[in-house]
């Protein structure tokens, strides 16, 4: 479909959507340095690769077959072929189509995918790569669905709109979504803000080792990036988590209030260089996993935020535009023109292919993992794991001094 005009300001424009459109139909490297950060006042984008800088013509796109896109997840117990996880988006949220889709590309390439809260879509519970999530209102869930996939998330926020719960709209509650959550057909699926069984850190702690218990699962926690998350990564991890999940300022559901979406969330380029080097010196960084999400749009986003100090990336809008999504805002209101939020429907017009949804997820998980190979390759590094934490690559321009401190770059000459 046609991308509509934008009038106003969008992080989501043209060029990036044009670009992950390209990935996801041809699978092959776009470009070396990401091109729309030009025109974006996001803070991760006034960030640079020296090697960037320093680089006489633009990069060519010959082969880094070398390269090893390779990371692992809790200590090892997970391993992905390449440092990309794929949101965590409900069934429901979802139409069905793009849920299967997504969970059956991560099981084609070798990474992981979030199925959201909810419970599962009968089809997303044959496939392996998945976690499943633990929110506040624990639609659909019991042990048979949490000794599903590979992991566990305990979900308490996310960056949308952090400190808020979940909600989805009677209006999308079909019967399938009914039958799944556990709810009436029709009626408002309200997560609440906090879970009833978890007013401190040391009830986390125990959910955690509960969970860990009852099936043997790696335990993540997904956060919104708010004030001292530094100190709740490290909180976390200290109650026996395997990782978190840092959801940033501006991701996520087109259903969070605009004054909580535009004002209190933060961005996860701000929280990723705070919590690791919290996490090392306070000695929990090691085996412990750092997910960075919110507005990732390139691989070259991907590698920064690896250098800032995540171990690997959470794409959800990138993902959804990788199968049709046009940036319209109204994903709660069960109309998506791309039918991926929509209202599911009995009618097979108004349906998203699943094997054409599936191929191209894969394509763009190929294509960006070919883009960030070419970037390892400038940064004359050989693998992912070797970029961690090496924010001595980067330099910025037009940072304030007090953003710079707390990422740890310089400024460039």
């Amino acid at each position: 479909m046609p991308v509509p005009r934008q009038d106003g300001p969008e992080f989501w424009n043209s060029t990036r959507i044009e670009h992950i459109r390209q990935l996801a139909r041809f699978g092959e490297p776009v470009w070396v340095w990401d091109r729309a950060k030009y025109s974006s006042r996001r803070l991760l984008d006034r960030l640079f690769f020296r090697a960037e800088l320093e680089e006489d013509v633009s990069g060519s796109l010959a082969s880094a077959e070398e390269i090893d896109t390779s990371v692992s997840m809790a200590g090892g117990e997970i391993s992905l072929t390449t440092p990309i996880y794929l949101g965590d988006m409900s069934f429901g949220a979802l139409s069905g189509v793009p849920n299967i889709a997504l969970a059956r590309a991560a099981d084609l390439t070798g990474i992981l995918t979030g199925t959201g809260e909810g419970g599962l879509h009968p089809e997303v519970r044959k496939c392996r790569r998945i976690t499943v999530q633990w929110a506040s209102a624990r639609f659909g869930v019991d042990i048979d669905v949490l000794n599903t996939g590979m992991g566990i998330v305990i979900k308490i926020g996310q960056g949308a709109k952090p400190g808020i719960g979940g909600h989805l709209p009677g209006v999308k509650v079909s019967r399938l979504i009914s039958e799944t959550r556990r709810i009436p057909v029709g009626v408002d699926a309200i997560s609440p803000a906090p879970h009833h069984d978890i007013y401190s850190i040391e009830d986390l702690g125990q959910r955690i080792m509960a969970l860990k218990e009852a099936t043997g699962k790696p335990v993540f926690v997904k956060v919104g990036v708010t004030n001292y998350i530094g100190y709740i990564a490290c909180g976390v991890a200290r109650m026996g988590a395997d990782g978190i999940i840092m959801d940033g300022q501006g991701a996520g559901t087109g259903a969070a209030p605009e004054v909580v979406r535009n004002n209190v969330g933060l961005p996860v380029e701000i929280a990723v260089p705070v919590v690791d080097e919290m996490l090392r010196r306070e000695g929990l960084r090691e085996g412990f996993s750092v997910v960075a999400a919110g507005r990732v749009s390139s691989a070259e986003d991907t590698a920064k935020l690896i250098a800032l100090g995540a171990d690997l990336v959470s794409l959800g809008t990138a993902s959804l535009i990788a199968m049709g999504c046009i940036m319209v805002h109204k994903c709660h209101l069960g109309f998506c023109p791309a039918v991926l939020t929509n209202k599911i429907e009995e009618n097979p017009v108004k349906l998203l292919s699943l094997e054409t949804a599936t191929k191209w997820v894969v394509n763009m998980v190929k294509g960006w993992t070919a883009e960030l190979k070419l970037i390892l390759e400038r940064l004359g590094v050989e693998s992912v794991r070797e970029l961690c934490g090496r924010r001595d690559l980067l330099v910025a321009r037009g940072v304030e001094p007090s953003q710079l401190s707390v990422m740890g770059v310089k400024t460039s000459a």
